[in-house]
């Protein structure tokens, strides 16, 4: 195991003791957010950024950025918050081990695919792991072709995805 794998292993675990902390229903909901928050942020994009505009008249690059993770960020919150308010309502329900063991596999599952979109994004951009750093490793080919996967999946269902995505690459090159 190499360095880079090391490296790549610890957000994937801790991704797995959050899951494991918040059990399956909260991990789904989690999860449904983050699914929700990307293709929101992407979606409403342009939006964002004629909204942000005024404030942010000298940083026309980091436009699309601040955005983004704003839109992200409030959608990923607004999400969450329903589902936890769902988890109170469910807290009747007693799933003990079962739970907190799917919610870690939920929560590595989900922690993966984040890492791979920051993987892929860095790579669409020309920021992207050398060869050299690469090579040999098990977890980095796994982990960066999960997003790709993913995005290429829902793409066939949802269109729009590909096009946001390669509309936000030319923001950046």
């Amino acid at each position: 195991m190499k360095t880079l794998d090391i490296l790549l292993l610890i957000p994937l675990l801790f991704g797995a003791y959050l899951g494991y902390k918040k059990g399956l229903l909260l991990e789904i909901v989690s999860l449904v957010a983050l699914i929700v928050a990307i293709i929101g942020a992407f979606k409403l994009l342009d939006f964002g950024m004629d909204l942000l505009q005024p404030y942010f008249e000298n940083w026309e690059q980091a436009l699309p950025i601040i955005s983004f993770i704003l839109l992200f960020v409030g959608i990923l919150l607004l999400v969450n918050l329903v589902g936890k308010v769902v988890k109170k309502i469910l807290d009747m329900t007693l799933l003990g081990g079962l739970d907190n063991f799917a919610g870690s596999v939920i929560g590595l599952l989900k922690w993966a695919f984040g890492v791979s979109l920051v993987l892929w994004l860095g790579e669409s951009i020309e920021i992207s792991i050398s060869a050299d750093m690469a090579e040999g490793t098990y977890i980095y080919p796994i982990v960066a072709s999960i997003a790709p996967f993913v995005v290429e999946l829902i793409s066939d269902y949802m269109p729009f995805i590909q096009e946001v995505f390669d509309q936000l690459k030319s923001q950046f090159l």
